[in-house]
């Protein structure tokens, strides 16, 4: 049976007051298409989350500048690629968890001038693909230039530029506004710094649909599945009726219409299912729109041996992401518990229309993670970059409960506290009081584990393991008994013996870091510390958690190659 407990809103809410603003910018190291931006860091009477970079003219004011970026406390901030010759302002305004802004401050400059007239690399033409949207939308998409000074493409349709996508927005252009039944040329061409414009790609045709066409454009996915409920979820191109089918023999045995009615946005609550049980199901309009059959499994009862995909730092739109999918998607797992940094660069933000514009939730992952997120309910844990989303990611993924942050639930014999470390969480916070109020009332399950982002403790550097988590949480996570913590934000595995006071100890938590989602890597820069018992900084990976009545296995398993290599048994 599943039991989600969960903390009040106003935990989360309660912090109104704005970082200060940030100090003067400087400016250094200013080149043809790039310079680099510092400035003092901003307070908070809580803590500041990062900072948001905008960028315009020189001429706008600062209500037209353009977020360009959202960057962690580290500075400096190096502001590329840029045209050369121009001037420029970039704006910089601190956020807390609670998303209050500072006051943005400004700074112009001008790169120097190029004398480059070598035009650049136009990207591969078997790059360039166009998906089809709406009958009024195609999305185009296409890879990088291999020109390193590339800072601009251009978009053409039927030979005419249509727009120009800037550095460092995504690949890709949404074109909207077309006829409907009609075909269309797309080509791309690069523009580097000094303004040189490369050949076209070759053309790619496409067509839109006929008028009134309905796609389902996200999904379906599932969320909040308990032993007797499942909430199914996807997007339509266009507002829609939607309706849920579902059954164990059969996807069309029952059915649901959404009550919230006609929209793009279907969010629906299946109810009365039956606990350990495999079901089909099916979501559409109730009519000529219906998607393939998929299944997912409610949560077992106790005594039952299952496994689940724990997955950190991923959705990045990599080939370790796409991997790591595609493996989790076939590895049987009942169900996706993330330890948080769902979406790269900012959580999706600015998140565009969804109507006009295939945004990053799109490409980082709506697309990689269909099939597993279409079988397997997710349940995510808030790290940094949730909070640069202005709020967005929520809007795609309601975590249970009502804060959007901390919350608890149970699959069989295992008992799931998910933290949210970019929340206050010392001793005397809420956010403590509920985990140790929570874990106290779960001492009779048979396994006790914890997801969060920041790590107690991770090698990556001297800095990488939170000291805060380690003074104020392992304490607690000992004296109630925990089993297994897992963790992310520095990107690599790392497993630890089973500790107890910071060192090896018979019977001691294991802690697990699983950051190699698919954003990158941090290599270890620091000798491997006693308690470590095995690193990797160089394989992207998932970790596989099998829960039995007897034990807990933990399997790192690698993208490339979708094979094992770590396993630890925690009796």
């Amino acid at each position: 049976m599943v039991v989600l407990a969960v903390a009040g809103m106003a935990a989360c809410t309660a912090d109104t007051t704005p970082p200060t603003e940030p100090g003067p910018i400087t400016v250094s190291a200013v080149t043809a298409s790039s310079a680099t931006l510092t400035f003092a860091q901003s307070t908070d009477d809580v803590g500041v989350e990062g900072y948001r970079v905008y960028r315009g003219p020189a001429s706008a004011p600062a209500s037209a500048l353009t977020l360009v970026k959202t960057i962690d406390t580290a500075i400096p901030y190096s502001a590329n690629p840029l045209f050369s010759g121009t001037a420029y302002k970039f704006g910089i305004v601190a956020i807390d968890a609670a998303n209050n802004q500072s006051v943005m401050r400004t700074v112009t400059f001008t790169t120097h001038s190029s004398t480059d007239t070598i035009a650049p690399n136009a990207p591969t033409s078997t790059s360039v693909s166009v998906k089809v949207f709406s009958s009024s939308r195609l999305d185009i998409f296409w890879a990088a230039s291999t020109s390193t000074d590339a800072t601009a493409y251009q978009v053409l349709r039927d030979g005419v530029v249509i727009a120009t996508v800037t550095r460092p927005s995504a690949n890709r252009y949404s074109d909207h506004g077309l006829t409907a039944s009609h075909s269309y040329v797309y080509a791309i061409r690069t523009v580097d710094s000094n303004h040189n414009v490369s050949t076209a790609t070759s053309g790619r045709t496409a067509s839109t649909p006929a008028a009134g066409t309905l796609l389902i454009a996200r999904g379906p996915y599932l969320s909040n599945v308990t032993a007797t409920t499942a909430v199914v979820s996807w997007w339509t191109n266009v507002a829609t009726a939607g309706v849920v089918k579902w059954g164990t023999t059969s996807p069309t045995m029952h059915s649901i219409s959404d009550p919230a009615g006609t929209l793009q946005h279907h969010s629906v609550p299946v109810t009365g299912l039956t606990p350990g049980t495999t079901y089909q199901y099916q979501v559409g309009n109730g009519a000529a729109l219906v998607s393939g059959p998929a299944t997912f499994k409610t949560a077992p009862p106790a005594g039952t041996t299952y496994s689940f995909a724990a997955i950190g730092d991923f959705g990045a739109n990599s080939t370790g992401l796409t991997q790591n999918a595609t493996n989790i998607a076939g590895a049987g797992t009942q169900f996706i518990q993330t330890v948080g940094d769902n979406i790269y660069p900012s959580s999706g933000n600015p998140d565009p229309n969804f109507t006009t514009t295939y945004s990053d939730f799109d490409a980082r992952f709506y697309k990689p993670l269909a099939a597993a997120i279409a079988r397997q309910a997710f349940f995510p844990a808030n790290g940094n970059q949730e909070y640069y989303g202005d709020g967005v990611f929520w809007k795609n993924f309601p975590m249970p409960g009502s804060n959007h942050s901390w919350y608890s639930y149970t699959w069989g014999n295992a008992y799931i506290l998910v933290l949210d470390t970019e929340q206050p969480f010392t001793v005397g916070s809420t956010q403590y009081a509920f985990a140790k109020s929570d874990l106290a009332a779960h001492q009779s399950d048979k396994w006790r584990i914890v997801m969060m982002q920041r790590p107690p403790y991770s090698s990556s550097s001297a800095t990488s393991s939170s000291q805060s988590a380690r003074s104020n949480l392992v304490p607690l996570f000992q004296t109630q008994h925990v089993n297994l913590v897992l963790a992310g934000n520095s990107h690599n595995y790392e497993r630890t013996l089973p500790m107890t006071d910071g060192a090896a100890a018979t019977g001691g938590i294991t802690y697990v870091v699983t950051g190699a989602g698919g954003n990158g890597f941090n290599s270890f820069t620091i000798p491997a510390p006693a308690y470590t018992a095995f690193r990797e900084s160089s394989y992207y990976e998932y970790v596989k958690v099998t829960v039995s009545p007897t034990s807990l296995k933990v399997d790192v398993v690698r993208a490339d190659t979708n094979a094992v290599y770590d396993t630890t048994t925690i009796p």
